[in-house]
């Protein structure tokens, strides 16, 4: 029965050949489904310090500050025995210090007071000077607005070296009576402080700057040439702090990162300035999608260099194939085969027929050995046409078996040359008005998928990047 079969096959063969030789047969085209499209890359964060030098700030708030900041004419102050009437005036006696307290921001105001107090009601007639030096020791809280207009919020108390009171009923300090009319007295100069604090630090201007730098393609230097391409959603803010002389505040830009290779920049067009967002978890883990592509036509070469030295069989016959090509589909690929079938014992060939058709296979990344192969390669049998229904018949299955051997590419040298490639360049800054330098702590394990173009092995970089803005 199989002898038949074969026979028939072969005469099939005969058929195609004719008296003439070689002949050719083509398939219809295969159906195609659209290319799966690649998972977005996972959300990282780009790390940035904004910060304002003390003595920049000491300055501007000693230039901005007015000197005389209380002034009152027969103003009602609680005194602890009612309402005492007062006129007094407090002015600067020194420059406003700017210092670290805990990590926050601490400013210390040396002034002067000059003050008459007079008993409340019948005793008003009673009065007396005061001469004081004193201290305002402030802490300003920083937060920003949703326009990243900085908030400042400052509170603290006031303390006199000489303000000792006695009049009459009245046996007190000016540090206590101060402090019973915050409203008064402290209010319009931590109001001041307020003003100045806010005016000094500038936040917009810096972050708008690097919101739209980070989104300039960075080129590595890699070849080919490749862009670090990093898509920005939204940008975190954490809470100020003071450190090294200077007032902090870390930033954290949550992006998409992937790599480019193309030889002129992406064109990528920044988006405007989204609201401060708080911060929410690490603020400098970063990962890239890192891709490596082996365009289609160069792994066809490949399968086809080695398909031709290593023909298939079946039985008596080689199958030939001269060409190859794969067309990318959703859940596989296509395997487009030109081939002929020769008998062994014909020289003249001229029992050899040629034809066309289409096989399908599934790509898969083997990480042990670091190779794209394509399994199950089997015949497209909704394109199957009279010739490729005889070499079907002649080799069945093991055609399939026998290609998958040379549909094997080994891309661990090039994921390898990748990977250095790209933790050496991240290891130094890249960029202009911003730029980017990190830290490749490890890559990912490789996941596959295909593209129009290629076959496309794509691992993460993982590690930490932080940002500089060159003002």
């Amino acid at each position: 029965m199989e002898t038949a079969r074969r026979i028939a096959l072969i005469g099939g063969v005969l058929l195609l050949a004719g008296c003439g030789g070689v002949s050719q047969t083509s398939a219809p085209p295969p159906a195609l489904t659209p290319v799966p499209q690649s998972p977005p890359p996972p959300v990282s964060t780009v790390a940035a310090t904004l910060s304002v030098p003390l003595a920049d700030l000491t300055r501007l708030v000693n230039a901005h500050t007015p000197q005389r900041f209380a002034d009152l004419k027969n103003q009602k102050l609680h005194c602890g025995i009612g309402d005492c009437v007062t006129t007094l005036s407090a002015a600067r006696t020194g420059p406003i210090t700017v210092t670290s307290r805990n990590g926050a921001l601490a400013l210390g105001v040396p002034f002067a007071l000059d003050a008459d107090l007079a008993l409340p009601g019948p005793l008003a007639a009673v009065h007396t000077g005061v001469n004081a030096a004193g201290q305002v020791n402030a802490v300003t809280a920083i937060s920003l607005g949703p326009d990243w207009q900085v908030r400042p919020n400052t509170g603290g108390s006031v303390q006199f070296a000489n303000g000792r009171v006695k009049l009459g009923p009245l046996a007190t300090d000016f540090t206590t009576i101060w402090n019973l009319n915050p409203e008064l007295l402290s209010k319009p100069l931590l109001g001041a402080l307020d003003r100045q604090v806010g005016t000094a630090v500038v936040v917009r201007a810096p972050v708008a700057k690097l919101w739209a730098g980070v989104f300039a393609p960075i080129r590595l230097n890699t070849k080919p040439v490749t862009w670090l391409v990093l898509q920005p959603e939204r940008i975190r803010v954490g809470l100020p702090a003071v450190a090294n002389n200077a007032l902090t505040m870390g930033l954290g830009v949550d992006v998409r990162a992937r790599l480019v290779t193309s030889d002129e920049m992406p064109n990528v067009t920044p988006t405007t300035l989204p609201p401060p967002a708080p911060v929410n978890g690490p603020s400098n883990h970063f990962a890239v999608s890192v891709p490596v592509v082996l365009p289609y036509d160069q792994a066809a070469k490949l399968a086809l260099d080695a398909l031709q030295k290593n023909p298939p069989r079946a039985g008596s016959h080689l199958i030939n194939i001269t060409k190859l090509d794969f067309i990318p589909s959703g859940q596989d690929v296509v395997i487009a085969a030109s081939f002929c079938i020769i008998e062994k014992w014909d020289p003249t060939e001229a029992t050899t027929g040629c034809g066309s058709g289409y096989l399908r296979g599934v790509p898969q990344f083997d990480p042990h050995s670091q190779t794209i192969r394509i399994v199950n390669v089997r015949y497209d049998v909704l394109t199957e046409n009279w010739m490729l229904g005889v070499m079907r018949g002649l080799a069945g299955d093991d055609l399939g078996k026998s290609m998958e051997k040379s549909l094997q590419f080994k891309v661990g040298d090039q994921i390898a040359k990748v990977q250095a490639q790209v933790a050496a360049t991240l290891a130094h800054p890249q960029g202009g008005v911003v730029t980017v330098s990190g830290h490749v702590n490890n890559f990912g394990p490789v996941t596959l998928s295909w593209s129009r173009d290629g076959f496309v092995a794509t691992m993460s970089a993982e590690g930490s990047v932080k940002a500089d803005v060159h003002m």
